[in-house]
């Protein structure tokens, strides 16, 4: 995730004819996505076929344009079949498009480095889902109502809604797009270094928080904590907002230094660190391992613990 100077092997595909591999490996992997997000259990990967296309052809928009276009075919066809209810049904196809647009521009864009190009499009993303989700004829309310319902084990549809609005007006929207956007460019990352033999970037232990980052995070903490003084609502939401993006950013250094150093030990030794990360994570402390891990992404501000690597 989010190289610094990392070397970006999609390209525009500006100045190259597309040949009729490269088109049947984008149209192969549109329809994958679409089987994907149309299909429960693996619903949550359906970008990743979008992200190989991008890697292993180097056509950013002609693969978003693919997407976008196969999607509107797919669900306006679907509604009329169904006669159904698609008074917000550009709502929810407005989405899914940027959706598509962010994902292939952090796969294969150029202008920033992957960090900013995360954080960006999470925002942009969750800005637009926290709008839709507040739409009650929409398909994401409808899904999230009933997620409510289980999750939360509440009978109040109202208590629910104002529940899971709140998580995520206060970071849980934006937290939720950078790990959909992270998990799915890992595994492609992994998938064409499978297929292609083809290494994307140097991986975490290569990955820098930006220099202003701590200086951003301290602001953020700082502004709730005068937020709650002064009582500024909007104030307080966004800088919950920065705070959680922040956090993730260092999340993520903690576990690249943490890679970092256990690339110098034995196997057997990475193994059993491994296993115990995973299993304090996933226990009652995980919350403690997880800002660990925060805490010494943001020592590194303070003390080098890695030789910086340039892709």
């Amino acid at each position: 995730m989010l190289q610094d100077g990392e070397r970006n092997t999609a390209e525009t595909g500006a100045g190259i004819n597309i040949n009729k591999h490269t088109l049947v490996t984008i149209l192969v992997c549109t329809g994958i996505s679409m089987l994907f997000l149309r299909t429960g259990i693996l619903s949550i990967l359906y970008l990743i076929p979008l992200g190989y296309a991008v890697v292993v052809t180097g056509y950013v928009w002609h693969t978003f344009f693919a997407a976008a276009l196969t999607n509107i075919i797919l669900v306006v066809g679907m509604r009329m079949i169904s006669s159904g209810n698609s008074e917000n049904i550009w709502l929810d196809i407005f989405y899914i498009t940027l959706i598509f647009m962010f994902f292939t521009w952090i796969m294969g864009g150029k202008i920033l480095r992957t960090a900013y190009r995360f954080i960006l499009a999470s925002a942009a993303a969750a800005a637009v889902f926290i709008y839709i989700l507040n739409q009650p004829d929409s398909d994401f309310y409808k899904i999230y109502m009933e997620m409510s319902r289980i999750f939360l084990s509440s009978s109040d549809s109202a208590e629910m809604f104002e529940t899971v609005r709140s998580i995520l007006l206060y970071g849980g929207a934006v937290a939720s797009m950078l790990m959909m956007f992270y998990i799915n460019r890992q595994i492609t990352i992994g998938i064409v270094w499978m297929i292609k033999k083809q290494k994307v970037d140097h991986g975490l232990t290569a990955f820098f928080a930006p220099v202003n980052t701590i200086w951003i995070l301290i602001g953020s903490a700082v502004t709730i904590l005068l937020t709650n003084f002064f009582s500024v609502g909007i104030l307080e939401i966004i800088a919950w907002n920065i705070l959680i993006i922040c956090a993730i950013i260092y999340l993520v250094q903690g576990i690249g230094i943490l890679i970092y150093l256990l690339a110098r030990r034995t196997p057997a030794f990475r193994i059993c660190i491994n296993i115990l990360l995973i299993i304090a994570i996933l226990s009652p402390v995980g919350t403690i391992a997880v800002g660990g891990l925060v805490l010494l992404g943001i020592a590194e501000n303070f003390r080098p613990i890695r030789r910086q690597i340039n892709a």
